[in-house]
């Protein structure tokens, strides 16, 4: 049985940001660009929101965007100062079945 290798929680974060790198940069230029202005939009109101939101204000993804966009959309934004986490909710989409959503708020 082979063991897998634990990174140290600096090459953690290392891989987790170049990874977060690669899907900003191959995503759709125009609904990555929606989806932050959603994302910039529900922040400047000064109300929790989560990803369903923003999804609802930017229209459903081209087919080839990859499942990662909106996190790395959200950490970037959240790098940036312009939101924080404030909880966590479960989602009202039924494709969603009720999965967990980070909530956030403007700063």
């Amino acid at each position: 049985m082979a063991v897998a290798h634990q990174l140290t929680l600096d090459d953690a974060m290392r891989a987790r940001d170049e990874g977060i790198a690669q899907v900003l940069e191959n995503s759709d230029g125009d609904y990555r660009n929606r989806y932050l202005e959603a994302i910039q939009l529900l922040a400047a109101r000064k109300r929790v929101f989560t990803a369903d939101d923003c999804r609802a204000l930017a229209g459903n993804p081209p087919a080839s965007t990859h499942p990662n966009l909106s996190g790395a959309l959200f950490q970037q934004a959240a790098r940036a100062g312009l939101i924080r986490t404030v909880g966590f909710v479960k989602s009202p989409r039924t494709v969603g079945h009720a999965n967990w959503l980070r909530s956030w708020i403007g700063q």
